[in-house]
């Protein structure tokens, strides 16, 4: 058996809500650009729009978790949900900046209490020997809904418009939250009432800063995970249309077919996300089976280091497109890996705050990636950009 039966109960409910949570924010990334007139932003503030929701998640994460540990996890995750929905809608109401910006700072926050209570759950419907497997699961639900959002966002906007796409989407997202609220059960473990709150926020804050001292592995693995979101999510996701661009400005003919740069970057990330959905199970469930999960971790990293290694020849589209494979599979495996090393060394009263820690780093390194990577293709070749990322 794969999944036993309260793992089962959990995981459908829990990924069902998670992938239809992030319609808005996928549907945004895919269409603000040529949307923004209609929002009411110019084109130059758009990046910021599409990023702040990352940096408010750097101090957001930590203390989701420790509110998961404080509170529970169910009604958490549930507010998140709602929250998620309400930002959503927003899209399609407000105009102008500043009300956007607000937006997505509270889509960034309702982000911080869906993923860290998420990944707490996993943590908590799971051992040594079925860990990997779990969280390797719950990351397919995530990535299918990066995949298929942005493809039914973009779809409703061409045929409805931009504020009847995003109210749609808020739409699904509550059939999500209608999912969680009947099927979702409370996880975390019960405990009596003790401390006042104020104390038990100071001691929670004590414990996240004493992790630097008494958790090195903890430390080790939430390193790799930034370094993987910033090479991955952050580098290669955000510079591939320009390196295609460099390399093949007039797009290619194949089959007596012309293939623009866009149609070959959009096939370049659904690549990129349908073989992280693959790799995400697979290497959770072999690092169960070896009952060591550092050996994955350490093919994952080989297989990114090569696949940017072929990006930086400078081959053909094929070997354009083995490099983004391999990159894929690798942080595929990575992700999944080390979310499950982590739970294996979160104790049960500071899972949350460590799944905190390391949605911190994942989000860090996203944010970082694309800022240094268009700093640097200023001064350099996106090829000599990724040798430095298969040195990192």
């Amino acid at each position: 058996m794969i999944l036993n039966r309260p793992q089962r109960e959990l995981l459908l409910p829990l990924g069902v809500a998670v992938a239809l949570s992030l319609t808005g924010d996928s549907t945004l990334y895919a269409v603000l650009p040529n949307q923004a007139e209609v929002v009411g932003v110019s084109l130059g503030t758009v990046g910021v729009l599409l990023g702040v929701n990352r940096l408010v998640r750097i101090p957001a994460n930590p203390l989701a978790g420790i509110l998961n540990d404080r509170l529970g996890r169910r009604r958490l995750f549930l507010l998140g949900l709602s929250l998620g929905i309400v930002s959503t809608l927003a899209y399609g109401l407000v105009h102008g900046f500043w009300p956007m910006l607000a937006a997505r700072l509270l889509w960034g926050s309702a982000w911080a209490l869906i993923n860290v209570g998420g990944y707490t759950m996993i943590l908590d419907r799971s051992s040594r020997e079925d860990r990997g497997r779990l969280t390797g699961f719950y990351q397919m639900f995530y990535l299918l809904g990066l995949t298929l959002s942005p493809l039914v966002g973009g779809a409703l906007t061409d045929a409805l418009g931009f504020q009847p796409a995003v109210a749609a989407c808020a739409g699904l997202s509550a059939v999500g939250l209608a999912v969680a609220a009947i099927a979702l059960p409370e996880t975390g473990p019960k405990r009596p009432a003790a401390r006042s709150k104020p104390a038990g926020l100071r001691l929670a804050f004590g414990r996240l800063l004493a992790l630097r001292h008494s958790e090195p592995r903890v430390l080790l693995a939430a390193g790799l995970y930034f370094a993987i979101f910033f090479v991955s999510s952050g580098v290669l996701m955000s510079t591939i249309g320009l390196y295609l661009d460099q390399r093949w400005a007039g797009g290619l003919t194949v089959g007596g077919v012309g293939v623009g740069v866009a149609s070959m970057a959009g096939g370049m990330l659904a690549l990129r996300s349908l073989l992280g959905i693959a790799a995400g199970p697979a290497a959770g469930t072999l690092s169960d089976r070896l009952r060591s999960r550092w050996p994955v971790v350490g093919f994952g990293l080989v297989l990114g280091l090569v696949g940017f290694a072929l990006l930086a020849t400078g081959g053909g589209v094929l070997g354009v497109a083995a490099g983004v494979a391999l990159v894929a599979l690798g942080s595929g495996a990575l992700i999944a890996t080390l979310a499950a090393v982590v739970g294996d060394l979160a104790a049960g009263s500071r899972q949350g705050m460590i799944m905190g820690v390391l949605a911190t780093a994942g989000d860090a390194g996203s944010a970082a990636g694309p800022l240094l990577a268009y700093g640097l293709a200023v001064a350099m070749d996106l090829r000599s950009v990724y040798l430095l990322c298969a040195g990192t």
